[in-house]
């Protein structure tokens, strides 16, 4: 099965060495024990994940193996990498979508950060969510830690045309100015989570990297200066070498994102 050819190599040349009995796990109260039997360790999959609700765990254990929410193992597993995609494709399998009673329809889908690239610097938190008995909320979690809610009925007219039975789809966006240099450099999980006025909810997550300067924000009209810098461009990236910036000399990696509309810093270095 999936688990067998796709997950289980991964679960024994990754996690089992602190998810076993006697492990670092196991000692700080995790329930997700590994052992040699393959059945084994999907039944333990499979019930983590779909503990206490179905799929309660599922976007926990894809934001864990990248090292986020605190992971005791670090990152094991580098986002938009093969074996990721395979520890997603596997954690879908066990938490396939509801289907809508009696053709509600309930989605939600975070669009910026991308998922599986750096971002730097003041941007956005944005998508849409609909549902046929309308949307009461949208919550902003930061690798697992609610953050705030998101300004919600911004106009989108994509979405309306894409689902045009469900009420005020033409205005189910959310969007808000988020500061990425805000979180600590390295792997980070954003998780949109959207409410009905019942309660239920659905949520769409996005795994990416945050590089950033020293400073989270960086003021004065003085602090970028680039007159003894030189700069390459190819393709639809430009680099920037010796670039001062907050009295630093760095070199910098800027990349065009049409979400965005715009250049953003990827790397510096």
């Amino acid at each position: 099965d999936y688990y067998a050819a796709n997950v289980e190599a991964l679960v024994q040349d990754k996690c089992i060495v602190c998810h076993r009995t006697g492990g670092q796990a196991a000692s700080s109260g995790v329930d997700l024990l590994f052992t040699s039997s393959v059945a084994s360790n999907h039944m333990a999959f499979d019930s983590y994940v779909n503990t206490p609700t179905q799929g309660a765990r599922a976007s926990r254990v894809l934001s864990k193996i990248t090292g986020a929410l605190g992971h005791g193992g670090g990152r094991v597993i580098v986002p938009g990498s093969s074996n990721y995609d395979s520890f997603e494709s596997y954690v879908e399998l066990l938490n396939p979508p509801d289907e809508p009673a009696n053709d509600a329809i309930f989605r939600v889908s975070l669009e910026e950060p991308l998922a599986n690239k750096a971002h730097t610097g003041v941007g956005n938190l944005r998508g849409w969510a609909v549902a046929t008995g309308g949307i009461a909320k949208v919550t902003i979690l930061i690798d697992g830690v609610v953050f705030s809610d998101a300004p919600y009925g911004g106009a989108r007219g994509d979405v309306g045309g894409a689902f045009p039975d469900v009420p005020n789809s033409n205005y189910s966006g959310f969007s808000s100015a988020f500061n990425y240099s805000a979180l600590e450099a390295g792997p980070h999980t954003i998780t949109a989570v959207a409410y009905t006025p019942d309660g239920a909810t659905q949520e769409s997550s996005a795994a990416f990297e945050v590089v950033r300067f020293d400073s989270s924000f960086i003021t004065g009209d003085d602090a970028v200066n680039l007159n003894n810098a030189s700069c390459m461009v190819e393709a639809d990236q430009i680099s920037i070498v010796d670039a001062t910036v907050d009295g630093a000399i760095l070199d910098l990696l800027l990349k065009w994102r049409t979400a965005e509309q715009g250049f953003e810093i990827v790397e510096i270095r």
